[in-house]
C-alpha cells in the first residue's frame, strides 16, 4: 500500500474511531457551535489526523469573471459558495495582509500598497508588515507552531507589495517553502522568483529568473509547480498547507512584447485574426461592458452628503464613456476573461491532484470596476463591484450549496486554523466559517467592515498607473442589503466628513445607484454607531460588531 493510500485509510479510520469514542451527537454539536477543532481525532494519546489545505488567491478577479471559468463552476458544485463575501479593503496589499493575519488594517497596521513618505514609519507594503511583526501573527506561523509544527507550508506567487526577495535574506516566518514572484511579476513574463534554501542551518532566499518564452507565463509556471508540490506532499504522512497566488487577472505594468495588451492573457488564449480567443464558458462577443450593473451610471445623484444632509463635493469626475472608451473597456473585459482561463486551468489542475482529505479554497484579493459609475478602470471604492469576491470552499464534511451569511477575508485565517485542528487564535478579528461550512443554516455574521487609506504614492504603483483614483480615506459598513460609507475630507477637518448610503443591494444585478443618506434614517443611525465602534475595535470586540 502506498503512503497516499495508507494516509487516506488512516483518515477514514480516525473519523470512524472518533465517532465511536466521542459519540455522533457530541461531534456534531462541537462542529456546529465552532467550539473546538474539527480535525478528526483518534483515542486519547494518539496522533490527530489533520487535513491538507490549498488556498488559491486570485488577483483583481471580479465577480463577473466567475461565470466564464469552468473549473470554478465545478468547485462550486462540490463545495460551499458564499454569495456575500467581501474584502476589508479593495487594494492588494491591505487585503492580502488582512487575509493572512485575520486582522483589519488598523490592527495589523498595513494600510496601503507602498511604504509611504516616512521610511521609519511605513504606511503599507512589506515594510509595514515587517515593521509591525505581522509575520508572527500570520496564518503560516500559526500552522507551523500552534499545530505542533506538524504542517508543511508552501507559498508560491504574489506575496506582498514591496517585497524584494533579496538574496541571502531570511525567509518570511512560517514558510517551509517560499516561491514569491518579485521583480517583473505584473508583466506575466520576465520576472524573478525566490526559493528557500538552507545555509548554515537557516532558511534564506535565493532567486531565479524566468524569461519570455510561452512556457514562462507565470500562471502556467505556478500551475506546474503546484501540481509537483501537491503530488510530493500527498506522498507524505505530514499534512500540508499550500497557498497559490497568481498575478491573474491584474493588469501589467510594462510590456514584454509590443503586442501585449494591458491585461495580458497566455499566448494560447489571445484573440487572433482567425479566432476571438478563449473567454471560457462565455463567448468573448457576449462579454459586453454595458451589461455590467452600473456601467456609465450618472454620478450626480451619488454625491456624498455631510452629517446634516447637505450635499458635499463629489470625489469622482463623472466622465461618461463614449463609443471609443466603451470599446477600449470592452477589450479590457475580454482580455481579463482570457487571463482568467489560465487561472481556471491552475484551479482544475489542483482539483485533480489533491486527495479526498484536502480542502480547496478559492477566492480573490478584491474585485474590479470597468466603467461602472463612470469610473474607468480600477478598484479602491466601497462599492460592491470592488469589494465583493468569490469564495468557494470544498473538502471533507463541507455541505454543498450557497451560503447567504456575510463573510470577509479576515475570516479565512481562523477558518483554516480550525480546519487544521486548532482553536482559532484569539487575536484574530475574523470568525471561523467552519460552523457554516458544516451547516448552511448555522448562525453567521451580518455585517462587514471596510477600511481604506489614501496616501500620495511614493515610487511606481501598478494599482495607480492608468487607473482612476479615489483620493479619499474612508471606512464603511455593510450588510447583505445596505452600505454606509464615511469619507474623510482631504483636509482632515472633522466637520467635513461626508457620507453615502445605499439599500436594496441584495437584489441580483443591483448596484449603488443613488445616495439615500438621511441622518434620521434608523438604519443609517445604527450603522453610524457601528462605524464609531469599529475604528478602535480589536479581536473579540471586532467580532462582536459583525453580529
Amino acid at each position: 500500500m502506498s503512503l497516499v493510500q495508507r494516509r487516506r485509510v488512516l483518515v477514514a479510520l480516525a473519523l470512524a474511531v472518533s465517532a465511536v469514542l466521542v459519540g455522533i451527537t457530541a461531534v456534531v454539536s462541537q462542529v456546529l457551535t465552532g467550539g473546538g477543532p474539527v480535525g478528526a481525532s483518534v483515542s486519547q494519546g494518539q496522533a490527530t489526523m489533520r487535513p491538507n489545505i490549498v488556498l488559491v488567491l486570485a488577483d483583481d478577479l471580479d465577480m463577473s469573471l466567475v461565470r466564464t471559468m469552468p473549473n470554478v463552476q465545478a468547485l462550486k458544485r462540490r463545495g460551499a459558495t458564499f454569495t456575500n463575501s467581501f474584502v476589508v479593503d479593495s487594494l492588494c496589499c491591505t487585503s492580502r495582509s488582512a487575509l493572512m493575519t485575520g486582522m483589519y488594517p488598523h490592527n495589523n497596521r498595513v494600510f496601503t500598497n507602498g511604504g509611504g513618505p516616512d521610511k521609519a514609519n511605513p504606511l503599507g507594503g512589506y515594510p509595514a508588515w515587517k515593521k509591525h511583526d505581522d509575520d508572527s501573527k500570520s496564518l503560516a506561523a500559526a500552522l507551523t507552531t500552534r499545530a505542533g509544527g506538524s504542517y508543511h507550508t508552501t507559498f508560491m506567487g504574489k506575496f506582498l507589495n514591496r517585497y524584494r526577495g533579496a538574496g541571502g535574506s531570511a525567509v518570511p516566518q512560517g514558510w517551509d517553502e517560499f516561491h514569491a514572484i518579485t521583480a517583473g511579476g505584473y508583466r506575466m513574463w520576465s520576472y524573478k522568483m525566490t526559493d528557500a534554501v538552507k545555509r548554515s542551518g537557516e532558511s534564506v532566499i535565493s532567486n531565479r529568473r524566468y524569461g519570455r518564452a510561452a512556457a514562462d507565463y507565470s500562471t502556467d509556471v505556478l500551475r506546474r509547480m503546484a501540481v509537483r508540490s501537491i503530488e510530493s506532499r500527498e506522498r507524505s504522512d505530514a499534512p500540508y498547507f499550500l497557498e497559490i497566488a497568481p498575478f491573474a487577472t491584474h493588469k501589467r505594468k510594462r510590456k514584454v512584447r509590443a503586442t501585449d495588451p494591458l491585461f495580458s492573457p497566455a499566448l494560447r488564449d489571445r484573440a487572433t485574426k482567425r479566432s476571438a480567443g478563449d473567454c471560457g464558458r462565455v463567448p468573448c462577443a457576449r462579454l459586453r461592458v454595458r451589461d455590467r450593473p452600473g456601467f456609465n451610471d450618472d454620478q450626480r445623484d451619488n454625491r456624498p452628503r455631510y452629517a446634516d444632509g447637505r450635499l458635499a463635493a463629489a470625489w469622482n469626475e463623472n466622465n461618461r464613456a463614449g463609443k471609443r472608451k466603451t470599446k477600449r473597456l470592452e477589450n479590457h473585459y475580454r482580455n481579463r476573461a482570457r487571463m482568467a482561463q489560465s487561472l481556471d486551468d491552475l484551479l482544475g489542475a489542483v482539483m485533480r491532484s489533491v486527495g479526498p482529505d484536502t480542502y480547496v479554497i478559492f477566492t480573490s484579493d478584491n474585485g474590479y470596476h470597468l466603467g461602472e459609475f463612470r469610473l474607468g478602470i480600477g478598484k479602491r471604492t466601497a462599492y460592491k463591484v470592488d469589494l465583493q469576491v468569490p469564495l468557494i470552499v470544498a473538502g471533507p464534511g463541507v455541505v454543498t450549496g450557497s451560503r447567504g451569511q456575510v463573510v470577509q477575508n479576515i475570516d479565512l485565517a481562523p477558518t483554516i486554523e480550525q480546519l487544521a485542528g486548532n482553536r482559532p487564535s484569539p487575536d484574530r478579528d475574523g470568525s471561523s466559517l467552519v460552523p457554516v461550512l458544516r451547516n448552511p443554516r448555522a448562525k453567521g455574521n451580518r455585517f462587514a467592515f471596510v477600511e481604506h487609506t489614501w496616501s500620495e504614492p511614493v515610487g511606481d504603483d501598478p494599482d495607480l498607473e492608468g487607473s482612476d483614483n479615489l483620493k479619499r480615506s474612508y471606512v464603511a459598513v455593510r450588510n447583505r442589503d445596505a452600505l454606509l460609507v464615511r469619507y474623510a475630507h482631504p483636509s482632515g477637518h472633522p466637520s467635513l466628513v461626508s457620507y453615502e448610503f445605499y439599500r436594496g443591494l441584495a437584489r441580483v444585478g443591483s448596484f449603488e445607484k443613488r445616495n439615500q443618506f438621511r441622518p434620521q434614517d434608523p438604519t443609517v443611525k445604527a450603522m453610524m454607531r457601528k462605524l464609531d465602534a469599529y475604528v478602535d475595535c480589536a479581536s473579540a470586540s471586532c467580532r462582536a460588531l459583525t453580529r
